[in-house]
Formats: C-alpha cells, structure tokens, sequence
C-alpha cells in the first residue's frame, strides 16, 4: 500500500467515523419546530412576513424573519422527507462545510497535519450541529472565508463575482455581518503586508470595490437595509444576550471543547518558535474573546476559522511543500474503479436507511410537549397562555401562540426582562401577576422546575389539572364548568399513556 492509499483510507475512516457520530447524536430541539412553520407559512402565503406571526402578544409588532429562505428550505425538506431529511440536510451541511476547509488545508499542509485540524474542527462542532439555519450558513461562511484569505495571500481582491454569495447568505441566516467584517480586515492584511513591486493604491481600490459591491449584494433581500440592520440590532440587546443559554458566556464547570482548543493553542505557543502574523493573532483574539463571549461562536466560528488562520503560518514553520504531483486531494477521496464506487453507494445508501428507518429523531421531551399541546389544542383552553421560553417553537407548531418564543428580536429586552422576573418571582410575585392580568392569561403551561408555579400551586384562583417530567398546567378558575376541567384531566391522562406523570385530583 503506497502512502496516498494509505492517507485516502485514513481520511474515509474519520470522515466516516465523524459522519456517523454526528448523525446519531444530533436530533430536535424547540427552534427547528417555529423555523417549519415560518417557512410553511411563507409558501402559503407567497410573501415574507413582516409581523410577528404566531406570537399570542406580539402578533402585530414589526418583525423581519432574516431566515426566511433557510425557513422555506427546512419547510420543503420536512414536507417531503420529514424529520429524517432535515437530519440529512444537517450532516451533509456540516459536511460541507468540513470540505470547504479541508480542501484549503491540503494546499498547505501534509495530509496528517490537516487531518488532525480536521479533527479539532469536529469536536468544535458536535455541539452545535442541529437542524437550524445556522448549519445552512456553515458552508457559506467557510467558503467566504477562504475565498478572503486565498486573495490576501495573493494581494489581490477577489473576483466581483464571489459576492454574490452574500445575496444567498443575507436570505439563509443572519452572521452574514461576519462576513464583510472578515472581507474587511483581509483587504486590510492584504494592502499592509503587500511587498515591493505591488502598487499598494491601485490594491486599495480593488478591495474597496470588492467590498462596495459586497455592501450592495447584503440589500437583496425582501427587507432591504432593515435586514442589514437586523443583526446589529440583536446584538445590541445586551439583556437578551445575558439570559438566552446559546448567547451567554460558556460554562467551563462542564466540559467545553473550547477549553481544549485553547490548550492546544496556548501549549503550541510556548513549546514552538512559529510566529503568527501579528494581524493574525488580531484576529485570533478577537474570534477567542466573541467565543468567550457568546458560547455559539465557538462552534459557529472557531471550528472552522482557526485551522484555515493557522494554515499558512504552520506550512511556514514546518517548511512544508508538497509537489502538485504528489500532493494529496479532495479528488483523491473518490473511488476510482467500479467496486470502490459500488461500496462508498451502499455505505451511504445504509447510512439513510438508518436515518429514516431505525434513528429515533424526534427528543423525547419534544414528543411528550407536541404530545401535550396537541391535546390542549383540541380542549381549545379559553384565554391566552403564560408558557416558557424554551416550549415557544412547540406551541407554534402545534398552531398554538405562545406567550413568549426564541425569536429575541421580536419580543426585545423590555419584554423578555419582564417575562424573566415573572417567571423566576424576581421582587415577589408582582411581576408575575402584572403580567397575568395585562395579558389576560387563563392558562399556563411551563416546566416542572419553574419558580413560578409556586404563584399557581398556592394561588386559590389557579386549579393545577397535570403535571409531569415535562410541564405543569394550571387553569384560571371560573373560565371553565367543572365538567369541562374534568374532561380536560381524563384527555391529557389518555394521551400521556405509559409516561411517568402526575395526575392531580379535583
């Protein structure tokens, strides 16, 4: 066996062991229920929302859905193939994305040492690989990504034409900012550390050039600059960013792959001589400091970014050049005779049929929730619902609105302050009953761990008629004959079968 056979056997392996992992352990979470139903709605009704749908109280506040298109996509994906295709939308997304990356690392690095990146890449991503936009993003961001950096090493601008993938991103998913943020600082590399003989002007020129048309291309979208807007906007929402889990800071007291990127990072920095183009290290700082930051950058940034920053300058330190001839591919992946081709096919044709044969997508939590609220959407409850941030993407997908869903930007700081001390009984239970009665609520439906249903169980004008591992559901007395609550008991009883709950008496 030469070495290319044994590098091209090495990389399916891990390519494959990784493919596996991923596809067994990502499933459903709330968020990939409400982006369906966005994107469901669109295609019914040929037009972008510009209002809050589905929301029980901000059904009528403007709302831009910057993910209108990957919404549409997770629609058409569901409707044909259900859950199953959305899962394989997720892999091959992610793996692409991978690809994108690796392809770059090979024009530097020996296949192992780009293996080895690779591998840092997938521990960086495992947490966050989801049914969600962002995946869809992934390849986008990484292809930009390369494209800047291949054309600061050449210190040239790249081609007008690559912008034009910004049109696709602005309509997928909204970290399309990042990209003229990263297009911006390589024209600037790229002019700084142009050496003589390059006419450091006409340089800049082109970049601007590149990056005006880039501008433009983030304006074709059905919302226009409010679009472009957007991002800034959430962002700016400081309190939001604090509370919501995937944006605070990540918690090193359970494990964070990030802290063994930084490991690696900090142990190759004091043990090796390589040197880090200072720009270099700007950045890595900065991409180190927003993951810090906000736990998603991690996987949305770093996993990719930092292997494709380090390339040229680990190519540099290890003296690496490989001769075209002899140099290992993406190409080299694919089988070249008939049985190597038939046997890649059946791998792939197994590993759908475990997708949308034996793989349980679906979380239980999920099922049990959707279980729940398609039951209460028959009882048709009278008055609206005071539920929890996490069950909002369920309630829409159930045809219910929520007190309070996942979109930030829509219910904005005030609001989500104001939910976040209710619920959690901040200053007693004021809070909580002020918005009771500003919102006419005449049920609630919130998890078992929750501060507020203290408020309900002790309250004489709330009547707790379920509770189990997932959710407790108090009614407002009054609203309901007695009959009507008891029918209401025994349908929930019947529909939670075989799970563990608790039924309370009359």
């Amino acid at each position: 066996m030469n070495e290319l056979q044994h590098d091209r056997i090495l990389f399916l392996l891990v390519i494959g062991f990784f493919t596996c992992l991923i596809t067994v352990l990502i499933g459903t979470e709330f968020d990939p229920y409400w982006h369906i139903k966005v994107g469901e709605w669109i295609v019914s009704h040929h037009e972008v929302p510009h209002t809050g749908i589905f929301s029980q109280t901000r059904e009528n506040t403007p709302w831009i859905a910057h993910s209108w298109l990957s919404a549409v996509l997770m629609y058409g994906i569901f409707h044909i193939a259900g859950w199953p295709g959305l899962i394989v939308m997720a892999v091959v997304a992610t793996t692409a994305g991978i690809f994108i990356m690796l392809g770059y690392l090979l024009e530097k690095l020996s296949p192992i040492r780009a293996l080895c990146l690779t591998l840092l890449s997938y521990g960086m991503l495992l947490a966050h690989i989801m049914p969600r936009p962002h995946i869809l993003a992934l390849p986008v961001m990484t292809y930009w990504f390369v494209q800047m950096l291949r054309a600061s090493e050449k210190y040239q601008a790249p081609p007008l034409y690559q912008a034009l993938i910004l049109i696709l991103w602005a309509n997928i998913h909204g970290s399309f900012l990042i990209g003229i943020a990263y297009a911006c600082f390589f024209a600037f590399e790229s002019v700084v550390t142009a050496p003589e003989g390059i006419n450091r002007i006409v340089l800049s020129k082109q970049w601007a050039k590149f990056l005006a048309v880039s501008l433009l291309c983030l304006l074709v979208t059905p919302y226009g600059l409010q679009g472009v807007l957007l991002p800034l906007q959430l962002t700016g929402q400081s309190y939001s960013m604090s509370i919501i889990s995937e944006w605070a800071s990540p918690n090193f007291q359970q494990f964070q792959f990030l802290e063994i990127l930084l490991y690696i990072i900090l142990g190759f920095a004091l043990t090796q001589k390589m040197q880090l183009p200072v720009l270099r290290l700007l950045l890595l700082i900065g991409l180190i400091h927003l993951s810090l930051k906000h736990g998603r950058y991690s996987s949305d940034l770093m996993a990719l970014q930092v292997p494709l920053l380090f390339a040229a300058p680990l190519a540099n330190h290890w003296h690496e050049l490989v001769p075209d001839g002899k140099r290992f591919t993406l190409f080299s992946l694919i089988p070249a005779n008939g049985k190597g081709k038939l046997l890649l096919i059946s791998v792939l044709g197994c590993w759908l049929i475990y997708i949308f044969a034996y793989k349980d997508i679906e979380y239980k939590a999920s099922k049990k929730i959707n279980a729940l609220l398609s039951n209460i959407k028959k009882a048709d409850l009278p008055g609206n619902v005071f539920s929890h941030y996490n069950h909002g993407g369920y309630f829409i997908y159930q045809g219910l609105k929520p007190f309070i869903d996942s979109r930030a930007e829509l219910y904005q700081d005030d609001y989500i302050k104001a939910y976040e001390e209710a619920e959690h009984l901040t200053g007693g239970e004021k809070p909580l009953v002020k918005l009771l009665n500003q919102y006419h609520i005449g049920w609630s439906f919130l998890p078992p761990e929750t501060p507020a249903i203290a408020y309900f169980n002790l309250h004489p004008d709330w009547l707790k008629v379920f509770s189990n591992s997932c959710a407790v559901i108090h009614v407002r007395k009054g609203l309901w004959p007695p009959q009507v609550i008891a029918d209401i008991k025994a349908g929930l009883e019947k529909q939670s079968g075989n799970d563990a709950c608790k039924l309370d008496p009359e």
